[in-house]
């Protein structure tokens, strides 16, 4: 009997209080969620997760050691997930970013490269930043990630102490330099997990990535993987 109602119920629901697409503004109908299907099938999926020696692993295995890589979705300038993660990062909407997060865990949680993952550490934004933003997004992916695979979420192990640029406004080789030595471990995380997952939003040159990774190489006994809710190809 519930199966039969819930459609009636959620038509009604939608005729007095309409339900928009996240991705395209337009109506959503009742056996849709967040996203239309027109939406839904234009996401640029990257199926990263089903092959251990994928592009992005590629990249940034050249710039440090890691023991799996992937995301979600191909970042592409115009694309819609580009409107998303802005929606998310600048717009404050987190609708799309818990959106976003939950097509990346489904994938993680599908993969059998990112098993023996025992922790999650986002990477972090300077103080400064995050006051003006409200929130650190790769601290909510973190969050939706955290909850699904069963990982405990770290969010005072990595530190960004140097305020830097915003990265996206700069040339790539400005980038290296700017993000260089701007993060540490914090000297009061102690028995951390021996294999960590580094979150983030978006996997462009993988400088960020590199200054997290190289705050992590005191500790030799480390293994990180990285995941990221899109990436530049």
């Amino acid at each position: 009997m519930k199966k039969l109602l819930a459609p009636i119920l959620q038509s009604f629901s939608d005729l007095l209080f309409p339900r928009t697409c996240l991705g395209c503004n337009q109506y959503l109908n009742f056996h849709e969620a967040a996203l239309c299907l027109r939406c839904q099938i234009e996401l640029p999926q990257t199926h990263f997760h089903l092959t251990p020696n994928n592009p992005v692993f590629k990249k940034l295995k050249l710039l440090f050691t890691l023991e799996a890589a992937s995301a979600a979705f191909v970042f592409q300038k115009e694309g819609r997930i580009a409107d998303l993660i802005h929606q998310f990062k600048y717009n404050g909407n987190l609708s799309c970013g818990n959106l976003l997060a939950h097509y990346l865990a489904n994938t993680l949680d599908q993969s059998a490269f990112f098993k023996k993952v025992e922790g999650i550490i986002p990477v972090p934004l300077h103080p400064s930043r995050q006051r003006k933003r409200g929130f650190n997004q790769a601290e909510i992916i973190g969050k939706v990630l955290s909850k699904k695979l069963g990982i405990p979420l770290f969010t005072e192990v990595l530190i960004r102490y140097k305020k830097t640029r915003t990265l996206a406004h700069i040339g790539e080789e400005a980038r290296w330099i700017e993000i260089k030595d701007a993060f540490k471990v914090n000297s009061s995380s102690v028995n951390l997990p021996k294999h960590l997952l580094l979150i983030d939003d978006v996997i462009t040159t993988g400088a960020t990535l590199a200054a997290c990774t190289n705050a992590f190489k005191k500790n030799s006994t480390i293994k990180l993987s990285i995941a990221a809710l899109a990436c530049r190809l």
